[in-house]
């Protein structure tokens, strides 16, 4: 499972799946917006909406207006410019319903206005009234050859089939008969029951057209309203209105574009959510991981501060955010592209960051850092660890704390003075209270300062190695004071603690002095007596074999108690060195020499890597050879037989090294500090002749010639070292010999 949470192929798809489920839900959920934002749920047809509702009675007021004119007298022609779909200059001006106007002038346009809107060729809205006092007809220019055809067919009758046809064929109607006030409509029918019963073709507004038509509402020429008798008003959309420029076509084709736009996202909405939200939890569970490894995995910008972390995402959502709003409106009022494709555009500006932001929260979050990491966590932390030392070191806080107080009183009692002064004048007053603040103030942190400087100036001659000395109290305040006294006391305790450590060694190398020459002494006689009875020359061949054992055995507890003797003594500095100029290139050579023949007993080679030029340093010269014996001895009693022995002389400007590299025969399962101990080995079976006494004594003889001796372990690789200082012969030459002059 780790394998492929891990996968990066497998992120890709998932991150891929997210971001076009949430597009989709997106788009979706803007089209279902868009639709209920104008329309009810319920509306499934143009001819059902509050739209064609209001426009179609403006239409049916419009006719009644035309016909009162045409009435009065009033004639003209239509104005039509076949080479534009642009009808916004027909709709200027909307005169809802003309007052009286003797101006015949204003009528004329206002006339004119009318009749360029109700006899566009190919509207989709028609009308048909007929005055049935007069016999006057007025209709829509594209029914006059269907009205002459009926009329030549029918005569008289020409109107009822009209009504009859336009009752049977369209699917919008309304029909007037003024006479009865009665109306007959298809128009609110389904409007009526997805509006709770509201409509727009109510006896109200009908009860207006009729008026308007029998001159009621507008005077004529004259000023009287005069008696036109009926009329019979018909008016009627066209089936799938086929005009898609005028009024209701545009609305339509709107309609249309929002209602399919709407069904279409009605399934697709819900399924991109359930998409979106499984998506978006297996992006939780997948990030953070990386393959072969359980730990979730934080980038550089999840170890920033928390805060720094969401003001850095919010500030970048916020450029994005104005960047895509800019961006859509110029591509939305410039290029003319439908809006989704601009919510395609900022949507992809907006995911990347908004994701990058969510996805470093939800690793913060898994990986326990989001609140550890913030800087509220931090002053929290930091304030409450100075709360607790507060109370803690309350002999000093408390201290403090009471003299701010009494500073900070003093500065309010000097404010409140300045302003409502009592006895002096307002500036007396401040300066008298507020002056003594500042003196105590400053009186407490120069006194702290001093006592500061005390202590400081104490405490570092008694760490350059003066344990007894003293500092100086009697003339210090607290809580300076209580250092002073602690210090003093660590002073004598540590005094305590180097006396009884020097009497501690001082007993120590003299009891292995008295017990190694008190041992030493009968075992000198058991040596001579050993020789004495291998000079007798017994014929026993068995007490022969005895003598040897007892002969190596002897000389090898005398070695012992050498190597411990000399060991003590090292260690204790009791050695006198004759410190004199000595080539350690030469004195390497000599001792390899004497180790050849033993090295190559167990088949050990030597690989030297020294120059030819001599390398000087100041040693005694005794001690720097034990130091190198002792080295070669642990190579020929501990390294794998068969190997080889590496040997190097190296020099800087400073210092001068001998390193010597050998394979252990033994695992080394041990530290190299403790390796340097006294009585340590690396045979930890202890089945060779060593004592582990022999690198304690070259560490303890270099470090009285301030040299420094090392032991490096890599496996089973040993290795050895030596730096001494470095001499040059030549432009030291003088100072070596006048100080081997002084030692001698």
């Amino acid at each position: 499972m780790n394998r492929i949470k891990g996968s990066f192929f497998i992120k890709v798809l998932i991150h891929i799946a997210l971001f076009l489920s949430g597009l989709t839900l997106l788009i979706g959920v803007y089209h279902i917006y868009n639709f209920t934002d104008s329309y009810s749920t319920r509306v499934t047809d143009f001819k059902e909406t509050w739209e064609f509702q209001s426009k179609y009675l403006k239409y049916v007021e419009r006719v009644a207006v035309y016909v009162d004119y045409r009435e009065k007298g009033y004639n003209g022609s239509i104005s039509y410019d076949s080479s534009s779909l642009d009808l916004s200059a027909l709709f200027e001006k909307e005169v809802e319903k003309p007052e009286s106007n003797s101006n015949t002038q204003e009528s004329q346009k206002d006339f004119d206005y009318y009749n360029n809107i109700l006899n566009q060729p190919g509207s989709n809205f028609v009308y048909y009234v007929r005055n049935l006092k007069t016999g006057a007809v007025y209709y829509s220019a594209s029914l006059e050859a269907e009205i002459s055809k009926l009329t030549e067919e029918y005569g008289d009758k020409a109107m009822s089939k009209y009504l009859e046809k336009v009752k049977a064929e369209n699917s919008s109607y309304l029909i007037i008969n003024t006479d009865t006030e009665k109306f007959a409509t298809n128009v609110n029918k389904k409007y009526l029951e997805l509006n709770d019963g509201v409509d727009y073709l109510n006896d109200e507004n009908l009860n207006w057209v009729i008026d308007c038509i029998n001159g009621y509402i507008t005077a004529d020429n004259e000023g009287n309203a005069g008696n036109r008798g009926s009329y019979i008003v018909c008016t009627t959309i066209l089936n799938n209105l086929p005009n898609k420029n005028d009024e209701f076509g545009t609305m339509y084709r709107h309609f249309q574009e929002l209602y399919v736009n709407y069904r279409a996202s009605l399934y697709p909405v819900p399924i991109s959510f359930v998409l979106l939200l499984l998506f978006f939890i297996l992006t939780i569970a997948f990030t953070g991981h990386k393959r072969n490894t359980n730990a979730i995995v934080l980038n550089s910008f999840d170890r920033i501060k928390s805060e720094l972390g969401f003001l850095f995402v919010v500030f970048g959502i916020y450029i994005l955010f104005y960047t895509a709003k800019a961006l859509s409106s110029f591509i939305y009022y410039n290029l003319n592209i439908e809006f989704h494709f601009i919510i395609l555009i900022a949507y992809s500006i907006l995911y990347p960051f908004c994701m990058f932001g969510l996805l470093s929260l939800i690793r913060r979050m898994k990986a326990e850092v989001l609140i550890t990491n913030s800087l509220l966590h931090t002053v929290f932390v930091k304030l409450n660890k100075i709360l607790k030392q507060f109370f803690i070191q309350k002999s000093i806080t408390f201290r403090i704390f009471i003299l701010l107080a009494v500073f900070t009183a003093m500065q309010v009692l000097a404010f409140y003075l300045y302003h409502r002064p009592i006895l002096f004048s307002r500036k007396t007053e401040f300066l008298l209270i507020s002056i003594p603040g500042y003196a105590l103030l400053l009186y407490y942190l120069i006194r702290s300062g001093i006592d500061y400087n005390i202590i400081r100036e104490e405490t570092k001659k008694i760490s350059e190695g003066n344990l007894t000395h003293k500092i100086p109290v009697a003339d210090m305040h607290e809580p300076a004071l209580a250092l002073g006294l602690y210090i003093n006391n660590i002073s004598d305790g540590f005094s305590a603690a180097v006396d009884e450590k020097v009497k501690s060694e001082r007993l120590k190398t003299e009891l292995i002095a008295n017990v190694s020459h008190d041992i030493k002494t009968p075992l000198t006689s058991i040596i001579n007596y050993v020789d004495l009875l291998k000079k007798e020359k017994l014929d026993n061949e068995k007490a022969n074999g005895y003598l040897d054992i007892l002969s190596s055995k002897t000389w090898r507890l005398k070695t012992l108690i050498e190597d411990l003797m000399e060991a003590s003594k090292a260690s204790s500095g009791a050695i006198v060195l004759n410190l004199e100029c000595i080539n350690l290139v030469e004195l390497v050579r000599q001792s390899i020499g004497e180790f050849e023949d033993r090295l190559a007993s167990h088949n050990l080679e030597t690989v030297l890597n020294i120059k030819d030029e001599p390398v000087y340093i100041m040693a005694d010269g005794r001690s720097t050879y034990r130091i190198i014996e002792n080295i070669f001895s642990n190579v020929n009693k501990y390294a794998l037989s068969g190997t080889r022995v590496y040997v190097d002389i190296t020099t800087d400007d400073r210092t001068a090294t001998i390193s010597v590299k050998n394979i252990s025969a033994s695992k080394l399962n041990i530290n190299s500090d403790e390796l340097m101990e006294r009585f340590v080995r690396g045979d930890l079976s202890r089945n060779t002749e060593g004592s582990g006494l022999g690198l304690s004594i070259a560490r303890s003889l270099a470090s009285l010639q301030d040299a420094l001796f090392e032991i490096e372990l890599d496996g089973d690789l040993f290795k050895a070292m030596v730096h001494f200082p470095k001499l040059d012969r030549y432009t030291n030459e003088k100072k070596i010999r006048k100080e081997t002059e002084n030692l001698t």
